[in-house]
């Protein structure tokens, strides 16, 4: 299935709301704490930044234990695949982490789309910017 071109608030003729698009969902509330794995110290860089991604996840709130324990598996996938370079073990990590909705193509294909904040200005930081730009210029 292709990948859509627009995220849902961007396409015309639909619902853009949840209350424009009502669907048949059970919601259970879930209220125990998550027990968090550690990672395995063996696991190379890659596999270490996919487990802090998982674990750091925007989506976390809704996470139960068995996803961070599919995502623990999928790092030691993507570990065991670094390693040894075997065809079938980078296969078997990438089906996981596609299981697993680990990039953007496969959550927007579960209607699944996480938006990022533009970063908060900080005056100080443009402050001295503009101060060492005036230098700069004095200079020339």
């Amino acid at each position: 299935m292709p990948m859509p071109k627009k995220r849902s608030d961007e396409k015309l003729g639909r619902p853009h709301t949840a209350q424009d698009n009502p669907t048949n969902v059970d919601k259970i509330e879930y209220t125990a704490e998550l027990t968090i794995p550690e990672p395995n110290s063996e696991w190379c860089y890659i596999a270490v930044q996919a487990w802090e991604s998982v674990v750091n996840h925007p989506a976390r709130d809704w996470f139960a234990d068995s996803d961070l324990i599919y995502g623990w598996m999928t790092c030691q996938a993507i570990h065991e695949a670094f390693v040894s370079g075997a065809a079938m073990k980078i296969a078997a990590a990438d089906s996981m982490m596609r299981a697993g909705l680990f990039n953007e193509a496969d959550r927007r294909r579960a209607n699944i789309e996480i938006t990022r904040k533009a970063p908060v200005a900080n005056p100080t930081v443009e402050d001295n910017i503009a101060q060492f730009r005036k230098r700069r210029e004095a200079t020339a």
